[in-house]
């Protein structure tokens, strides 16, 4: 793809991203995009088949942002301990969220629209995804409660969402709760009895 179209694909994923936060995923039209972008509708046409082909875009876009800030060796290193890579895995995804509030809000509001909730599906299908095989070992070896990956992945997202969520929203001072704070309620959660 040109730089030029790249550049166009990515002024349009803002629109909708942007879109979402305001008025919510069921407010994504590609009118609403076009008129943003400042491009005729039939131009979004060009980059993405149709609306929840654009909703999508965004969807990956957001989820590939979390993982280009995760340390996935670290994650799949076997020679630390489960509960330290588990640790690891929350605090990730605690700092990514705390640097991009909004990522987690378009997630949650996409996976809505889909019906499925603040849970990464994909999980528990791919074979090659680390941070359900994190989760699948320490459901094994019984250091996490036998329930499925995506409640697992659920919990941890939720928790932190709604945690940045009162910090932007000025419910609390981010500093008024700790990372530590947070993964001990994350942590309650999941661990084995």
């Amino acid at each position: 793809m040109k730089k030029k179209d790249m550049n166009k694909q990515v002024k349009i994923q803002d629109a909708v991203a942007a879109i979402i936060l305001a008025e919510g995923t069921a407010g994504v039209s590609t009118t609403k995009v076009a008129k943003r972008v400042g491009i005729a509708q039939s131009n979004v046409y060009l980059y993405f088949k149709n609306k929840q082909a654009l909703i999508d875009s965004v969807y990956a876009r957001e989820t590939n942002r979390i993982l280009s800030t995760t340390d996935l060796d670290r994650l799949s290193d076997s020679t630390i301990d489960v509960t330290t890579r588990i640790r690891l895995y929350v605090q990730q995804v605690y700092d990514y969220s705390l640097a991009n509030p909004d990522s987690l809000t378009i997630i949650q509001q996409i996976k809505a629209l889909n019906g499925q909730g603040m849970t990464i599906s994909a999980a528990d299908a791919d074979p090659n995804n680390i941070v359900a095989n994190l989760l699948t070992a320490a459901i094994d070896a019984k250091v996490i409660k036998q329930l499925p990956v995506s409640l697992h992945m659920g919990v941890v997202f939720s928790t932190i969402h709604t945690h940045t969520t009162n910090i932007s929203k000025g419910r609390y001072a981010q500093d008024q709760y700790t990372f530590g704070d947070i993964f001990q309620m994350i942590w309650d959660a999941m661990k084995q009895d």
